[in-house]
């Protein structure tokens, strides 16, 4: 009965004029994911997708070597190979973003069917496209650069420590599932330690399994809420609970941005000055995800928010940072 009651106050509350309230900024913090007000992390989603072929080292290596803009995070997603290692890729297949239907003869490429010896005939360049082009269509065998092929997640890590400008953190999704999942999010576990690189790293999962194994078998793994529990928070935040009692094991909240309405009515908004303060309050950072959009990354940034990730990370340097 007092969850029903709760839910009628919940639905019947008003947000208010949310710009009027005030930000709050933390003394300090543990977490180091919460920035100093007004001065959010530029993220490369999916190390930069709308500037060169997502989660290639080719986008990674664009995103370290401009010289007109730099990031601070790189977004990225992993499964699991046959032969038990992590590529970077952010589909169930390789179907949408390379020529794996033609080099393998059949549909649904899943990454753990095939080792990563086996990967290497694919083009990641096959389907991107820019200025209503398409620059790397086509290419085949000897032709396909380097930085155009399947990598591992070990490459690609090394890649950035040895040649990066700075020291970047990371936000690492693996989107297997189930038992596969939890082998890669050991792997995950193992690669990130071989590298003692757990201070830089969100791990991030749409898979609650995935999120559950990290609390109980990776020490030290800093993860960010899954969407239930990103749902649960709002519904704290917008009751005024006392957070910290819950003994819940996410420190940041990575996130879209808009309104959710039924029959018109406002029912979440996970983009407001109340939320974020709330999220602040109790040292949960607050990322989010996919902005590319001007004036939405001037309003989060202007709300308050610790990161915005986005396909375009040159526009949101230059919003944000130039």
């Amino acid at each position: 009965m007092k969850f029903f009651k709760a839910l009628k106050v919940f639905f019947t509350m008003s947000e208010g004029d949310d710009e009027k309230i005030p930000l709050f900024e933390a003394e300090s913090s543990a977490n180091p994911y919460i920035r100093p007000l007004g001065k959010p992390l530029v993220g490369a989603h999916r190390a930069g997708a709308g500037i060169a072929p997502e989660n290639t080292l080719m986008a990674f290596e664009l995103c370290m070597e401009s010289d007109d803009f730099d990031i601070d995070l790189f977004e990225l997603d992993v499964h699991l190979t046959k032969d038990g290692r992590l590529v970077v890729l952010h589909n169930n297949t390789f179907d949408a973003t390379s020529n794996a239907v033609e080099a393998f003869g059949k549909k649904r490429v899943y990454p753990i069917d095939y080792t990563v010896e086996e990967l290497q005939v694919l083009n990641l360049g096959e389907n991107f496209e820019l200025d209503g082009d398409y620059p790397y269509r086509g290419l085949r065998g000897k032709d396909i650069p380097e930085n155009l092929r399947v990598h591992t997640l070990d490459d690609i890590l090394d890649c950035v420590l040895e040649n990066g400008k700075k020291e970047y953190y990371f936000s690492i999704d693996v989107k297997n599932r189930g038992e596969i999942g939890r082998r890669a999010a050991d792997r995950l576990y193992k690669v990130l330690g071989e590298r003692k690189m757990f201070g830089n790293i969100v791990a991030a999962s749409f898979n609650p399994s995935v999120g559950k194994h990290y609390d109980a078998a990776c020490p030290g793994m800093r993860r960010s809420a899954g969407p239930f529990e990103v749902l649960r928070f709002y519904f704290y935040s917008r009751l005024g609970s006392d957070f910290k009692s819950k003994g819940l094991k996410y420190t940041l909240l990575q996130i879209p941005y808009g309104v959710y309405r039924i029959r018109g009515k406002e029912i979440i908004n996970l983009g407001t000055r109340q939320f974020i303060n709330y999220a602040h309050k109790n040292d949960i950072a607050v990322q989010y995800w996919t902005i590319n959009n001007e004036e939405h990354m001037k309003e989060l940034r202007n709300r308050g928010c610790d990161c915005i990730m986005t396909d375009f990370p040159e526009m949101a340097y230059s919003v944000l940072k130039g």
